[in-house]
């Protein structure tokens, strides 16, 4: 409103937004300054040249405050996708780390144990939950970068299903309880005894076992001893059992290495079954552990995944693909 008169002017307009009073301030008192200056104007066109001023004014400053807080839901949504990415990709090396180790440990434990069926259909499970979350989270990659909430939410739910039957196969399958390591050890047992009677696939598999666990024997070299050979003769033990064998050669080849090595007493002293138990739990905590920060992680994807969906929703969608 402008009162009647030559100099004196009195503005009332709405408050203007904080986000540019600086700015606004200097140009309200730009357009008051010009109503006091030459009366080229009656009084009525003053007040409509000002009120006009005045609203130009503030629609500008409602149009900046709009425009920054578009921009600030641009940079979150620029950093929840970078951290998303990352996340991801931590993700996807996790579930191809527990691909290898679940494998390893179904070969490992058919070799010595077939009996344990439902711990290697346990990690063949666990590998194909791991092959698809890989799956699952490249596809939510793709819907970040293309600005797509509703696929992204969607394959949450996927995500969440993984979870559950990861949580459930590690809790109940993968942990190594005393009656696996019985069942285990009678399993060295037999296969020990057919490997003493030269059958080939216990030979080579103890022949295997004792070169890269560096161990002799079930218990010690003295599984090797024929119950009438004196104790004070070495046991009659294997080239594998010595330190200079060589798997890529025959054992025929190399009779002359352990004929010294068995004179020489150089043979490893300790038995293969604590070796063995001990790799057998060992693959099995590390299976687990990885299991369990892939858990995580996609736990944390899950969570990244519904606020990014939420402030992709807020913001347009040729902004989101700024």
């Amino acid at each position: 409103m402008v009162n009647g008169g030559s100099t004196d002017v009195l503005l009332i307009f709405e408050e203007i937004p904080a986000g540019d009073n600086m700015g606004q301030t200097e140009k309200l008192n730009a357009i008051a300054t010009a109503t006091r200056t030459p009366e080229t104007c009656s009084a009525p066109e003053k007040e409509i040249v000002v009120a006009e001023k005045v609203v130009e004014v503030i629609v500008e400053g409602k149009e900046d405050l709009k425009l920054d807080e578009n921009d600030h839901k641009t940079r979150i949504v620029k950093c929840l996708k970078i951290l998303f990415i990352m996340l991801g990709v931590a993700a996807v090396i996790l579930a191809i780390a527990l691909i290898i180790v679940t494998i390893l440990t179904c070969i490992a434990t058919k070799a010595y144990d077939a009996d344990q069926s439902g711990r290697i259909v346990a990690m063949v499970l666990l590998a194909v939950t791991a092959a698809l979350t890989i799956c699952v989270v490249i596809y939510m990659q793709v819907a970040t970068l293309r600005c797509q909430s509703t696929r992204m939410t969607m394959a949450c739910g996927g995500l969440v299903i993984l979870i559950i039957i990861q949580i459930l196969i590690g809790g109940v399958s993968v942990n190594v309880q005393p009656s696996d390591e019985a069942k285990l050890l009678k399993a060295l047992t037999d296969s020990f005894k057919l490997a003493k009677e030269d059958v080939p696939r216990p030979y080579k598999l103890w022949a295997m076992t004792q070169f890269d666990l560096d161990c002799c024997g079930l218990f010690g070299p003295d599984d090797y001893r024929t119950q009438k050979q004196p104790y004070y003769f070495p046991p009659d033990v294997p080239i594998s059992c010595c330190p200079n064998y060589d798997p890529n050669r025959s054992d025929f080849v190399q009779e002359k290495e352990r004929m010294h090595c068995k004179t020489k007493k150089i043979y490893y002293k300790d038995g293969c079954k604590d070796e063995v138990l001990l790799v057998f739990s060992e693959t099995a905590t590390l299976v687990l552990t990885v299991n369990v920060a892939l858990i995580i992680a996609k736990i944390l994807l899950v969570i990244l995944a519904f606020a990014l969906a939420k402030q992709m929703k807020t913001i347009d969608f040729l902004v989101c693909h700024k």
